[in-house]
């Protein structure tokens, strides 16, 4: 099994990237179904689905700033760029 020490630097930022960048998706599939959960009458059953929600958007922000902490700030990295490069 390789390690992040025998990867390049570009390659382990570009991993973070698409990792953060999925993360922001979750994250924001979670708050659109808590919101429409919201919106609708309340119940112990959406309440005990919204907590679940709550729950899982915690640990899906948790994440996301775990992982931001290895975000080379010097490195900018362009996800299109990433799917279009010929390195790949």
């Amino acid at each position: 099994m390789k390690t992040q020490n025998n990867m390049p630097n570009g390659e382990f930022q570009k991993i973070l990237a698409l990792g953060l960048q999925n993360l922001s998706i979750q994250a924001t599939l979670l708050e659109n179904q808590i919101a429409v959960l919201n919106q609708e009458m309340r119940t112990l059953e959406r309440d005990d689905e919204i907590e679940k929600l709550d729950t899982e958007l915690y640990n899906v922000r948790a994440l996301y700033t775990r992982y931001n902490e290895y975000v080379d700030p010097d490195m900018s990295i362009e996800l299109e760029d990433f799917f279009n490069d010929e390195n790949n």
